[in-house]
């Protein structure tokens, strides 16, 4: 098969699947669900690997879709290094965790399983398309449909009211973030007459430019700052990005593994891969770009802070998501593209792992999420416990798991640009924001695997996860204990594997690391362990006060989230609340409901006058007709007398 047909194929198996699963799932043996579920999936990963060692590349065009004069949108499918490296992302990784589904869905009827694995193959299928899309407008559709299938999962318990408002919150600030993604399409279609990628990039920077002659991209301009703006809309809001992020906590109601596959893998780094894939837009909108990175970093740290005062550990992970695509943000914002990729890889990772082990946890632990309820689980859940301890060092950025590697390169390409006064706020806030994540992931470690067993824990001797739920776990702890050696460039040396591979996609990673940036990347790592170690001084030990005790207002401040769900309660629910009823009590009842029903009523007044003259006696109907035959009759004779 060429790569054409390799391409498509990749999408074909998750849709089939989908099908096959949605029209009679329910009623095949349980067993074939567990096959075709994960298995579509794993399909999608073969035929990817296929394409990655061909080094494949093309932009592929199956069919016209619309046709009108000169506008035409095309199904074009575009295979180069960037949507190969999203799809083994999307692919490996969510296989894992669709595999794991399978023995944590294991308590649903049958019913409910089979529709689960369809909303998870509809899901993969759809940022596949995303990632794969070659113009514009089929962005928009895998854009859509992340978002309409995230909605079917987060709230896939629907009998729960609150994994309803859950997931109608995700959708609602989701399609926030779709308008502006149309929205931002629009002006690059009336400003450069063209849908797909490379019609639009080769207006931006012309092939030319790019293969022989260091010529610069065209001038800025208010119609492409625009565009990228309202891209930017989009990218936020589907990556949970201040300050359309309130929806992402939430999203926990959903299963364990729809909250592995949407903040590991899929859905949160959306957003990343769109500015990367813009990136020939951003690297021309100067403003826009900066944004980018000052949105990052400051949701970096806003997301972390709140995760220090979570009590519920999946809360914890969400927050501790956010922080993360933060980091990501930032990194693209400021040109390290390659390295928020490599960062995307490696938070795929350990992110997964630690889903999947929290996971593990609270099916030990009857489906309790409090870790305040925890406490001992090391000596009863050793492999899990491990498993989770290495997410959270990798979490952290400890040599030698991934994490470090990919934090490090984001902070050192912001370090190595101290003439650049946007590169250094952002990296003080990336800094800030890893000591701080040293901290909520030591609290949530120790509180949850150290110290004696709590009173109040619902299970007295919790055991160990089933091989299917427990394998996907190890696997992705010995990824991420060993990833980072792809790339070592935090270190100044060593292999750039991601940096190379990526290269033709986004451009070379101009940093280089040298001694102060090596020398600031140990010593944000040794603040940040310290940090962790220190957790366990105030939770276990508690040989030192709580930091609450010393600030309390930023401890209410942190478990009101800032505020902001109060504050969109206020500024948008109340108000459109108000609107509403305002509206039905002056306008929709007395004008709308009364033009309606008064209609009726006049129709039914006239009826009734006119019923007046249906008496049911004869000689009234014949005293009403010889009158009126006489009114006739007069009528006529005064004619013909005139």
């Amino acid at each position: 098969m060429n790569t054409s047909q390799l391409a498509l194929l990749i999408l074909l198996f998750p849709v089939a699947g989908a099908i096959l699963l949605a029209g009679r799932g329910w009623r095949l043996p349980r067993i074939v669900t567990k096959i075709v579920g994960p298995g579509v999936v794993w399909a999608s990963f073969v035929v990817t690997l296929t394409l990655f060692f061909n080094s494949a590349s093309g932009d592929f065009t199956y069919w016209t879709w619309i046709q009108s004069g000169d506008f035409n949108v095309p199904f074009n499918l575009l295979v180069d290094n960037l949507s190969i490296f999203m799809c083994l992302v999307i692919t490996g990784v969510g296989g894992l965790i669709v595999t794991y589904a399978v023995g944590y869905m294991a308590p649903e009827d049958d019913p409910s399983y089979a529709r689960f694995f369809t909303y998870m193959d509809v899901f993969v299928f759809s940022m596949l398309l995303l990632v794969l899309a070659g113009n514009f407008v089929f962005l928009i559709v895998g854009w859509a449909l992340v978002g309409l299938s995230s909605y079917f999962l987060i709230g896939f318990w629907y009998h729960r009211r609150s994994a309803v408002l859950a997931a109608r919150k995700a959708f609602v600030m989701n399609v926030i973030g779709d308008v502006g993604m149309i929205l931002g399409t629009f002006v690059i279609f009336v400003t450069y007459h063209a849908t797909t990628y490379a019609a639009v990039f080769g207006q931006l920077r012309p092939r030319i430019c790019l293969t022989y002659l260091p010529c610069p991209p065209i001038t800025d301009s208010s119609s492409l700052e625009l565009a990228a703006f309202l891209l930017l809309v989009g990218a936020v809001a589907k990556s949970a990005q201040i300050p359309l992020h309130t929806w992402l906590p939430d999203a926990m109601e959903g299963p364990t593994p729809v909250s592995a596959l949407i903040h590991a893998a899929t859905m949160v780094t959306a957003g990343v891969y769109l500015v990367g894939r813009m990136h020939p837009i951003y690297d021309v909108a100067v403003y826009a770009h900066g944004a980018v990175a000052i949105v990052g970093a400051v949701t970096a740290l806003f997301a972390a802070t709140i995760a220090i005062v979570q009590t519920d550990i999946k809360r914890v992970l969400a927050y501790s998501t956010m922080s993360q695509i933060g980091y990501m943000f930032l990194a693209v914002g400021v040109g390290a593209y390659s390295a928020g990729f490599f960062h995307l890889l490696s938070h795929a990772f350990f992110k997964a792992l630690l889903f999947m082990a929290a996971g593990n946890v609270i099916h030990a632990m009857n489906d309790e999420q409090d870790m305040r309820k925890y406490g001992g689980l090391f000596r009863q859940l050793p492999r899990t416990s491990w498993s989770f301890l290495i997410g959270s060092l990798s979490l952290v950025g400890v040599i030698p798991f991934v994490g470090f590697f990919s934090k490090e390169q984001i902070l050192g390409a912001a370090f190595s640009k101290p003439d650049d006064s946007l590169a250094l706020a952002v990296w003080v806030f990336g800094f800030i924001t890893a000591l701080v994540t040293g901290f909520y992931t030591g609290r949530m470690w120790w509180m949850s695997f150290a110290g004696k067993p709590s009173p109040e824990r619902p299970v007295e001797h919790p055991h160990e996860a089933p091989p299917v739920m427990l394998i996907p776990v190890l696997i992705l702890a010995a990824l991420a204990t060993i990833g980072g050696f792809i790339q070592t460039r935090a270190l100044g040396f060593g292999p750039r594997l991601v940096d190379d591979f990526l290269q033709t996609a986004v451009g070379k990673q101009s940093w280089e690391g040298g001694a102060s940036e090596v020398i600031a990347t140990f010593a944000t790592m040794i603040l940040a362990t310290l940090l962790f170690l220190g957790a366990y001084r105030i939770y276990i030990q508690r040989t030192w006060k709580p930091w609450s005790a010393a600030v309390p207002w930023a401890q209410r401040l942190f478990e009101r989230k800032y505020y902001f769900d109060e504050l969109y309660d206020a500024i948008f629910v109340r108000t459109m609340d108000g609107l509403a009823r305002g509206g039905l009590r002056y306008i929709e009842e007395p004008v709308i409901d009364g033009a309606v029903v008064g209609t009726g009523e006049l129709a039914e007044a006239g009826a009734h006058s006119l019923s007046l003259t249906q008496t049911g006696y004869f000689r009234n109907y014949v005293l009403v007709f010889v009158a009126g035959a006489v009114v006739v009759a007069i009528l006529v004779l005064v004619r013909v007398g005139s």
